[in-house]
């Protein structure tokens, strides 16, 4: 099964959940990073905002062409119990998505509130079966355990909204 993780990182724990499934799936890696500069200043003043808004943030890369992908996994911290602008937009800019599985991950420091519903609405939307969902606590990111849920989850048959958090 080809797989695709597509995800976002400022502090580097999505990044790390990332690079580990891929080490332990083949996966191919997409970096998404918005062309708009936060420091830990913008980030608390406008980033927050915006992922409350619901916004997408001018990412690069634009689009992603996921059409040759059977699974696509999609990682994002939260922020403000939001996914970020930055992988908002991500998922608005994929191409040839409709019908492809897809997993989605969240990180977090304290509390995932809503974030994963909405990033699985967002990804619905776009037309795709969400086989499952999990979010790492902070406390999880070095707990192999954990992360190999999410390996599971990626590589599982069928469709059922698994969530683990």
């Amino acid at each position: 099964m080809r797989t695709a993780i597509i995800y976002h990182s400022d502090t580097g724990n999505t990044r790390a959940v990332a690079e580990y499934v891929a080490r332990h799936t083949g996966a191919d890696l997409f970096r998404v990073q918005s062309k708009f500069p936060y420091n830990p200043l913008t980030l608390v003043a406008v980033g927050v905002r915006r992922a409350i808004c619901g916004t997408n943030d001018p990412v690069e890369p634009k689009r992603i062409n996921v059409g040759s992908y059977d699974c696509v996994v999609i990682g994002s911290p939260v922020w403000a119990g939001n996914p970020t602008p930055v992988i908002n937009a991500a998922v608005a800019g994929l191409e040839n998505c409709q019908g492809r599985e897809a997993v989605i991950f969240m990180t977090c420091s304290l509390l995932s509130r809503d974030a994963p519903r909405i990033l699985a609405d967002r990804v619905r939307e776009r037309g795709m079966k969400l086989k499952g969902s999990i979010v790492f606590h902070a406390s999880e990111l070095t707990d192999y355990r954990a992360l190999e849920r999410l390996v599971s989850i990626i590589g599982s048959p069928g469709y059922g909204d698994i969530r683990v958090d």
